[in-house]
């Protein structure tokens, strides 16, 4: 067990003495007078017990144990001077740019920003939404460090790794007042009637939500608006008798609010169909790629808050 009761500033005056090879010339290096580094050397060997230097008229020389203590000192400064350059280097960083999904940057990548630049508020983080076959794109040209997206197909996976977070079932929301709350839902052809609000057609989300309605034995809908904007869906939704097809992140603050209603149905006759729903949400980056510090924390603190998410819908 390293002995707590020796500091960094015995290993640096310690270092100084052996390379100077004298006392007086290690205190001119560190700028101190002789007698405190006089001082610093007798309370190391007091801590380790040994004698660590000789000292003649001429210089001041290692004794045995003085060399094995040299190698492991000088070891153990470099290592943490690369440490201090290597994290000053790292968080000069202009910033982490990340690719998500409209729904995830609403309903995931802003909580933790906030708990991110509580670490590290020093870096900047640059944010782009786009549909997952773009982000991929563009990760794959490292335009971005990391993307969070739903789970995608093997033969998309190409050079890329993908870690699970959690996730985020389909949920159908109406605004308070709808027809449909008016009683239990028995025949899920019933939705047919109202225009759908949908995720943008070839997207994962609108895959995720075609499922859905099969799981229910009913088409896609032919009466339909599809967007990625999030305020455009839930300000359409709040004003007409649309029904909202979104993940569940993305409208559970406004369900908890009231402000919209999450419908009931009956469950669907394909269960296969009905887990197809539930692809995983992760976190993509390119496979082997070594983190800086910055993006350390980051991904940490993305792990932590998608450990939460867990807890609440799994």
């Amino acid at each position: 067990m390293i002995n707590n009761r020796i500091k960094f500033r015995h290993l640096q005056c310690f270092l100084a003495v052996v390379q100077q090879r004298g006392l007086q010339k290690a205190a001119l290096k560190l700028s101190i007078t002789q007698p405190a580094v006089s001082k610093t050397i007798k309370e190391l060997e007091e801590i380790l017990q040994v004698r660590l230097f000789d000292r003649n008229r001429k210089e001041t020389v290692l004794t045995r144990h003085g060399e094995i203590f040299f190698s492991h000192a000088e070891t153990s400064v470099n290592a943490l001077q690369r440490g201090s350059d290597l994290m000053q280097r790292d968080f000069a960083e202009p910033l982490i740019r990340i690719g998500t999904t409209p729904t995830l940057a609403a309903s995931f990548l802003s909580p933790v920003l906030q708990r991110f630049r509580g670490r590290a508020s020093n870096i900047k983080a640059s944010i782009i939404t786009g549909t997952t076959g773009h982000l991929l794109a563009q990760l794959r040209e490292r335009k971005f460090d990391l993307v969070l997206c739903r789970d995608v197909d093997a033969e998309e996976m190409a050079g890329l790794s993908f870690e699970y977070l959690f996730v985020d079932p389909m949920v159908l929301v109406v605004r308070p007042g709808h027809p449909l709350l008016q009683g239990p839902i028995t025949n899920p052809a019933d939705l047919r009637r109202y225009t759908a609000v949908l995720p943008i057609g070839g997207s994962v989300s609108r895959h995720a939500a075609d499922t859905y309605l099969l799981a229910h034995g009913l088409p896609p809908p032919t009466d339909f608006i599809e967007s990625l904007s999030i305020f455009l869906s839930r300000s359409y939704t709040a004003n007409t008798d649309a029904v909202w097809y979104a993940p569940l992140g993305v409208v559970k603050q406004d369900v908890a609010s009231g402000y919209m209603v999450k419908l009931a149905l009956p469950p669907g006759g394909d269960e296969t169909s009905e887990r197809m729903t539930l692809r995983p949400t992760g976190l993509m980056m390119h496979a082997g790629s070594v983190m800086p510090v910055s993006m350390q924390i980051m991904v940490n603190v993305i792990r932590e808050y998608a450990l939460e998410r867990r807890g609440e819908t799994e």
